[in-house]
């Protein structure tokens, strides 16, 4: 897997896969989790605020997918952390577009990780109950480490020393990472659309995409 290490030029977005579905019913298995499963809803349902991105963006994955994800990793995927897969592991609009979270990008996460752990001097090992689930442009990584349906998110990359936790739960790093993103897309999209407006010559700013092809295209 090489996308992962090539950071995007621009404002960073990821591609999203065409051929993934909406998940608007959570599957059976699903609905026995109390409430980190109910908070997990709730939070994905609020990325839907018409410019993060819409409900039709809200991409679930299907049972083969999914699958491919549990077996890409020691760990399986459980609780709150598959109860996001399910809903939106196909991506949601611009959320986390920067990074490697969503399907295809999130197959190759622990392999990567090991890499950047390996040039980093190995400061500390991945156990096999710990699952990568996000990388940043290469250098930085956020995984789950802990027992229970809700467990505590670390992070690690290239500038740190060691590992730190940034999150008791799986579900306060959703929060945060849903509030931050939120905010910060309510105020680029606006002042993107405003750029697109001006002449080419008063434009202050672009953002590109780049896409798996090797096409680029101005667009947030």
């Amino acid at each position: 897997m090489q996308s992962w290490k090539s950071a995007e030029q621009g404002d960073s977005h990821r591609h999203e896969p065409e051929n993934s579905t909406a998940a608007s019913v959570v599957p059976t298995h699903e609905k026995a989790d109390t409430s980190f499963g109910e908070r997990v809803r709730a939070l994905v349902a609020s990325l839907a605020d018409g410019t993060t991105t819409t409900t039709d963006g809200l991409r679930g994955l299907s049972d083969d997918e999914f699958d491919e994800i549990g077996r890409d990793q020691p760990a399986p995927p459980t609780g709150a952390y598959a109860c996001f897969l399910r809903l939106i592991g196909g991506g949601a609009g611009h959320f986390l577009q920067g990074s490697d979270v969503f399907y295809p990008r999130v197959i190759g996460l622990r392999e990567a990780a090991e890499e950047i752990l390996s040039e980093s001097g190995n400061p500390f090992a991945l156990g096999t109950s710990d699952r990568v689930i996000l990388m940043h442009q290469g250098y930085q990584f956020d995984f789950l480490r802990g027992e229970g349906p809700d467990p505590e998110v670390w992070t690690y990359g290239e500038f740190l020393a060691e590992p730190s936790r940034v999150h008791a739960r799986f579900t306060d790093w959703l929060e945060a990472n849903v509030l931050q993103e939120r905010r910060a897309w309510a105020r680029l999209v606006p002042e993107y659309e405003a750029e697109k407006r001006k002449p080419p010559s008063e434009r202050r700013y672009y953002h590109y995409r780049h896409h798996p092809d090797g096409s680029v295209t101005d667009e947030l």
